[in-house]
């Protein structure tokens, strides 16, 4: 059975607000599924969300705003910030390691996190801004970096 992903999920992969994905779904850039009366998302509708260049220039947008907000603000103890390039093979395996980010997104409150998948080259690039200890249990344990 394929993964549905809710508004929430795509705002978080995206590094977008629930408004602004909300907004998209009602100019009918992201199409999905309406179950009863929550949304849900298939991978291929996220992807051709990604596909729009000017979605895609505003997730890349906020993506990078987050790593400055990071690196300017406030210095607290045993926190970083990654940024992982990670080659992909194909949509399976995308969706795979989505999950696995947002499981633990949604395990850590304390854990920000975006994403954008560049197709063309096959890479699927991830944020992840938090605890150290965390973000190297998760590198490590959930698959996203082989090492």
């Amino acid at each position: 059975m394929e993964k549905l992903y809710t508004v929430k999920d795509v705002a978080l992969m995206t590094g977008l607000t629930e408004r602004t994905i909300r907004n998209y779904i009602k100019d009918g850039r992201l199409k999905g599924k309406k179950i009863g009366v929550q949304w849900r998302f298939s991978e291929d509708d996220i992807n051709n969300l990604f596909e729009d260049e000017n979605v895609s220039n505003k997730i890349t947008e906020s993506n990078h705003s987050k790593v400055l907000e990071f690196i300017k603000g406030e210095v607290e103890p045993n926190t970083g910030a990654v940024v992982l390039n990670i080659p992909v093979t194909g949509k399976e395996e995308l969706e795979g390691k989505l999950q696995r980010v947002i499981q633990l997104i949604n395990e850590n409150v304390n854990l920000k996190f975006s994403y954008q998948y560049f197709e063309k080259v096959g890479i699927a690039q991830f944020i992840l801004i938090g605890n150290i200890k965390l973000l190297q249990e998760f590198m490590k344990e959930r698959g996203i970096c082989d090492e």
